[in-house]
């Protein structure tokens, strides 16, 4: 699709675009119904994605750096090798979300979900994150 940076798209209907790798940075995205779209390599730093919903959803080798995604939902999503630095993930669920490779440093993970979800191989997770985010026992931890 291109370049859709910096644009208001709330109320948009995306169903059925192409968004590979498209620049979505600084786009506000909230409260949008996303599901199974493909967002994959797309730029979508610093973007407004609270309280969207992006479940089952390819967002793999995306850049989601300083992104705001509290109380979206991201479950069964693809999030392999992501870059989720410094992004606001509070209060979203992940569960079951594929995560290996992702890079969470400085991501504010507080009440986040992981249940069921790979953490493995992600990157940056600090001991304190995950003392603030919700895992359960099928949660697979780096």
């Amino acid at each position: 699709m291109g370049d859709l940076s910096g644009q208001d798209l709330r109320g948009e209907n995306l169903r059925g675009r192409v968004l590979r790798e498209t620049d979505l940075s600084g786009s506000n995205l909230s409260g949008q119904s996303l599901n199974d779209l493909d967002l994959s390599g797309a730029n979508l730093s610093g973007a407004d994605l609270s309280g969207a919903v992006l479940s089952r959803v390819d967002l793999s080798g995306a850049n989601l750096s300083g992104a705001d995604l509290s109380e979206a939902d991201l479950s069964g999503a693809d999030l392999t090798g992501v870059d989720l630095t410094g992004a606001n993930l509070r209060d979203a669920n992940l569960s079951r979300a594929d995560l290996n490779g992702a890079t969470l440093a400085d991501a504010d993970l507080t009440m986040t979900d992981f249940s069921g979800s790979d953490l493995g191989g992600a990157e940056g997770l600090t001991d304190d994150q995950l003392a603030a985010a919700n895992v359960d026992s099928n949660t697979r931890l780096p």
